[in-house]
């Protein structure tokens, strides 16, 4: 499912306008991504926790001019659903 999809249940269910319902799923969006640049986690019972883990760029070689690169660090955006969805 992506995000035009759950605009349009929203739409189906609540009766608002798709300007509206894509605003308040944008909220929802823009909410989770604020409380993983915060806290690294956000816990939606009965849902799932997104979290944030770190991990370590492997290093890489230039063939152009044979330089080795150190990789740096990433953040990646994982998901662990609950319970009650599995």
């Amino acid at each position: 499912m992506n995000r035009n999809e759950l605009v349009g249940l929203l739409i189906s269910r609540s009766g608002l306008s798709r300007k509206e319902a894509r605003w308040y799923i944008d909220q929802v969006f823009e909410l989770i991504s604020e409380g993983l640049k915060k806290d690294g986690r956000v816990e939606l019972r009965g849902l799932g926790v997104f979290y944030l883990e770190t991990r370590k760029q492997a290093d890489f070689l230039n063939p152009k001019n044979s330089k080795m690169y150190l990789g740096g660090d990433i953040k990646t955006v994982l998901f662990q659903p609950s319970t009650e969805i599995r």
